[in-house]
């Protein structure tokens, strides 16, 4: 099961999707956690037992400014999983875009490479990563769930943009050609704006055709 957290407004809120999977009353995974409220913390609380991980598709203060705030409702440790070329980002408000809100960030996380398989009790992660938005970006992929969770590499009939401090549009094309080579049937949990498939994407998004 995927529960989306979608803003109907992210422009103004500066709130990236966040999307929780797992299975009713046993564990779950949350990706990605802009959300500064306590909705998503609210919904995890009522749904599963345990929270096994919060999945980080890059260091944009938009889709980590929820964190600390969640992990403050909870006294085990919860581990927090970020491409490892993002980590500077936690420690610079500039390159993380958290200055334009005054903001900050202190939690730690365990930094991941490329092609890491992520096992949690109810759940199995692949990593990709898509440098270009960012050089730490990358995408989740949940086979068992048929999901593909693409941040800001992958909207519909988009891509992220790069000329944000730390992006690199070079990257761009062998990232993209990662996600193109993938399963057509995967849905696709952009980091904003609608869900759609890879099929969709393949067939009418500029960036991948």
């Amino acid at each position: 099961m995927i529960k989306a957290f979608i803003p109907q407004n992210d422009t103004e809120e500066l709130i990236a999707n966040t999307y929780v999977l797992g299975i009713d009353d046993k564990s779950c995974v949350i990706v990605d956690l802009g959300d500064p409220t306590d909705r998503v913390y609210d919904y995890v609380s009522a749904n599963f037992k345990k929270v096994s991980a919060i999945l980080l598709t890059h260091g944009h203060y938009d889709h980590v400014r929820g964190v600390d705030r969640f992990l403050s409702h909870y006294n085990e440790k919860i581990p927090v999983y970020l491409g490892e070329d993002d980590y500077m980002m936690l420690e610079d408000p500039s390159l993380s875009l958290a200055s334009m809100e005054h903001g900050s960030v202190s939690f730690d996380p365990t930094l991941l490479k490329d092609g890491m398989t992520l096992r949690f009790k109810d759940t199995e992660i692949k990593v990709i990563a898509t440098p270009f938005h960012t050089m730490g970006s990358v995408c989740y992929l949940d086979e068992e769930d048929n999901a593909l969770f693409t941040g800001d590499t992958l909207f519909m009939n988009s891509v992220g943009r790069t000329d944000l401090l730390g992006g690199d549009e070079s990257y761009m094309i062998p990232s993209l050609s990662k996600l193109k080579a993938l399963n057509d049937m995967l849905v696709v949990y952009p980091g904003h704006g609608k869900i759609t498939n890879l099929r969709n994407e393949k067939a009418n998004n500029p960036f991948l055709k």
